[in-house]
């Protein structure tokens, strides 16, 4: 029966499977929790999609570098040879621990998208000559890198050199400062940082969306992401402001739709409707100091809602106070939620 399928899905259990009966034309494979997973690639020579990412061992005896037509590949920790896919155009990897990013990936120009679940870091010899070599290029079409590991300065070189970067998720593996700067195509930026105090100057004024997890953020950095004409989502948790108060100014954040504060220890938020003048969603997360929400917030007229999860009881009320001012004056598109949780 598995010749009459372009898709198949092998889940759970103990099969055979270099014994199973493949079609020729069998284009995508999924398996999970097997306990033989052997494969004979020579029946498989048309594959576009393998999927073997939820389990161990899969790759043994799988003759993978002949299955040189994959657009699609999601495998679990250990990296086989990639030399042979040059066709290949999303890389999943369920690593438990860092990796290091063949360099042939970065230069591999089919490739759109690769997504590394426990992270993965850039090769020193890749460092090396973007940062000695003055007309270092890469030929790539590489538009998304998750989760990069990000140690020095060196990486961000390399990073300048992808002409066609557009989502990056990087975390910051050292206490030095950061200066993200001159990835003028970059539309998707996410920072965290888990073991150091990061501090980071961003100059990307290209960017539509934005999340920042436990890093220093000067106010003076708070300007200038509030002069970006393109961001339209900004999310902020664990962020330092260096600073219990933060002020907003008219003209800054002229298309932000959607803004996240998340335990962002600030006591004192002063802004205007005309701050966020296309605002449609504001959500405040375990914001445990700060004193109330702005009320003028209220009179956005693209705002739809006001969410707040496991805050303070002035943050509900307030929360309260601005949903009743709107009913009042008609307003009943706004919504509210909170919750202790």
């Amino acid at each position: 029966m598995y010749q009459k399928h372009h898709c198949l899905s092998i889940n759970y259990g103990e099969y055979p499977i270099f014994s199973l009966p493949f079609g020729l034309h069998l284009r995508s494979l999924l398996c999970a929790y097997l306990q033989s997973p052997t494969l004979v690639s020579s029946s498989l020579k048309v594959l576009r999609v393998l999927d073997v990412c939820r389990g161990s061992g899969f790759l043994d005896g799988i003759g993978i570098e002949h299955l040189i037509h994959l657009r699609y590949l999601a495998i679990s920790d250990t990296l086989p040879s990639m030399d042979s896919f040059h066709k290949l155009e999303y890389l999943y990897v369920e690593n438990t621990r860092a990796v290091e990013i063949p360099d042939v990936l970065l230069i591999m120009v089919s490739l759109r998208q690769m997504y590394f679940r426990g992270g993965a870091y850039i090769s020193a010899s890749f460092c090396w000559q973007a940062t000695k070599d003055e007309n270092f290029h890469i030929n790539s079409n590489l538009h998304s890198i998750s989760v990069l590991l990000i140690h020095s300065e060196m990486d961000l070189k390399v990073l300048r050199c992808l002409p066609n970067l557009r989502r990056l998720k990087g975390r910051l593996e050292s206490s030095i400062n950061y200066s993200v700067d001159l990835l003028n195509q970059l539309e998707s930026l996410k920072l965290s940082c888990w073991k150091y105090s990061c501090c980071i100057l961003i100059s990307l004024p290209t960017l539509k969306k934005l999340n920042l997890v436990n890093v220093h953020v000067s106010l003076e950095q708070m300007e200038i992401i509030g002069r970006w004409q393109y961001l339209e989502v900004l999310k902020l948790q664990g962020v330092d402001f260096q600073g219990e108060k933060w002020d907003t100014s008219e003209g800054e954040f002229p298309q932000l739709k959607f803004l996240k504060l998340d335990e962002v220890q600030i006591a004192e938020w002063n802004t205007s409707r005309y701050h966020f003048p296309r605002l449609q969603r504001l959500v405040l997360q375990f914001c445990d100091r700060l004193k109330m929400i702005p009320p003028s917030l209220g009179d956005i007229p693209t705002l739809q809602m006001i969410e707040v999860y496991g805050c303070a009881k002035a943050i509900k009320e307030s929360a309260q106070q601005i949903q009743e001012e709107q009913q009042y004056i008609g307003n009943e598109e706004l919504k509210v939620i909170i919750s202790d949780y």
